[in-house]
């Protein structure tokens, strides 16, 4: 079994979808979470739409510099998150790419639009924590990204 250090929040929030719980709150060396159910059971994820990873107190070891660079780009609202303009075009984005500031990350389709979502600042793709063609909740972290 894997000990919460070792997750990912794509695993995490996995987790508690498919679990019984209404509340969660997770904290770690590399990041602290909040997860809470509404009435009718959706999940919410209490984050800012952009949310800077848990900073150590203490001096970090030099695997750990590199983690305190990410950041976690979530959902600005409830939808179907595609990660392609058209079932047949490449992705907008893969794990290594590097971005510019307004680049388009993603489509998120809400009530039959299409809302691309774009980056706030040039980074790196560092892992994609959505699934493609999957409905997001406000909130919901969709990607882990580096700034550069």
């Amino acid at each position: 079994m894997e000990t919460i250090e070792q997750m990912d929040l794509a695993s995490i929030i996995a987790v508690f979808e498919h679990s019984s719980l209404s509340d969660l709150e997770l904290s770690c060396s590399r990041f602290t979470v909040k997860m809470k159910r509404k009435e009718g059971g959706t999940a919410e994820y209490l984050a800012p739409p952009l949310v800077k990873k848990q900073q150590e107190k203490e001096m970090p070891a030099e695997s750990e510099k590199k983690e305190e660079d990410l950041f976690i780009v979530t959902s600005p609202i409830v939808g179907t998150f595609y990660l392609t303009p058209a079932p047949d075009a490449p992705p907008y984005v893969h794990e290594g790419d590097k971005i510019e500031k307004g680049d388009v990350l993603c489509t998120i389709e809400a009530m039959k639009l299409m809302n691309q979502l774009q980056a706030d600042f040039p980074c790196e793709i560092v892992s994609v924590l959505a699934k493609p063609e999957h409905m997001v909740e406000f909130g919901q972290p969709l990607f882990s990204v580096r700034r550069r």
